[in-house]
Formats: C-alpha cells, structure tokens, sequence
C-alpha cells in the first residue's frame, strides 16, 4: 500500500471516527439546553404540585368578623347603597391564612325606616362578601345589623362591628 492510500484510509478512519463520537458525547452547548429543559420542566412540575398542595377549603359557617369602612346617615343612604367594609382579624384555615385582616368586604343597606314625622330612626345593614387572599370574592351571610335613633336620624359611625359567615364551602388558594 502506498503512504498515500494509507493516509487516505487514516484520515477516513479519523471523519468516521469524529462523527460517531459527535453523535455519541452531546456538545456542550447541547448538554445545556436538555439540563436546562429538564430543569424547567422540573419546576413547573414542583409550581403545579406546591399550587395543589396550598390549596384549603374555606368550609360554610367560619366566622367572617368586619368593621364598617364609612360613616353612613340614614338621612343621605337609601336601600340597596353599597357599604364598604374591612375584615377586622386573620380567617385561618389549617394555620394558613385565607381571608387577611384588612381585607375588603362589601355589604348593603337592606332597609331604612321613617318615623311618622319623617325623620329617619333605623338602618338595616348586612355585609355580603370580603376579599380571600387570592383575590376571590367569598359569599357571606350576615345577622342584618340594626341601627337605631330615636327621635333624630340613624347614623353608623367608622367602625361598627358585623359579624358573618361564610356562605358555601370555598376552595382557596393560601
């Protein structure tokens, strides 16, 4: 064989040689991408998986205690004016927080009556619903809360204390 041939077949050898081993040792460029991919997906699994296990369920009847937001005067509100409220202590669930202190509720005025001389003596309010920490309105149900004066106009200052309950059973995201 000539030195020619025998380089040939050598240099052969060596192409084959590289490409079999390209195929065989990923470059590093392509050993980043599958790590970082696989790293991506092994995140969003634990997100998915961290997601599920926060959520709680919020059960019907837990106590929702809320403190008026706004002074109201039955001489200036009228029936179905919405009131703003703020929730007044943490409803925990399990030791996680699902409606926060200082959450927004919203309530109605369900009633307002006049004495005979026209003057307003007495309020009915309620609270409707308050803000869970992810951002969900949950339902409550309310004792209406009566306010009354006799004989001048029935007044609410900031601050008057309802009490409610949670309405149906509520998934929450804590």
């Amino acid at each position: 064989m000539s030195k020619q041939t025998i380089l040939r077949s050598l240099i052969a050898a060596a192409f084959a040689f590289a490409s079999v081993a390209a195929f065989a040792v990923p470059s590093k460029l392509q050993t980043s991408n599958f790590e970082l991919r696989t790293s991506r997906l092994q995140t969003s699994n634990f997100e998915l998986q961290t997601g599920l296990e926060q959520m709680v369920t919020l059960t019907a009847g837990t106590a929702v205690n809320v403190s008026l937001n706004e002074a109201i005067d039955a001489e200036t509100v009228s029936v179905g004016n919405s009131l703003d409220f703020f929730v007044r202590s943490n409803v925990t669930v399990n030791g996680k927080v699902v409606i926060a202190a200082g959450a927004t509720a919203t309530g109605w005025v369900k009633n307002v009556k006049k004495s005979s001389n026209g003057k307003s003596y007495e309020i009915t309010i309620t609270v409707e619903n308050a803000m869970a920490v992810d951002g969900q309105m949950v339902n409550l149900r309310s004792i209406p809360h009566v306010v009354n004066a006799f004989p001048n106009a029935a007044k609410a200052d900031i601050g008057a204390n309802l009490s409610a309950r949670v309405l149906n059973d509520t998934k929450i995201n804590a």
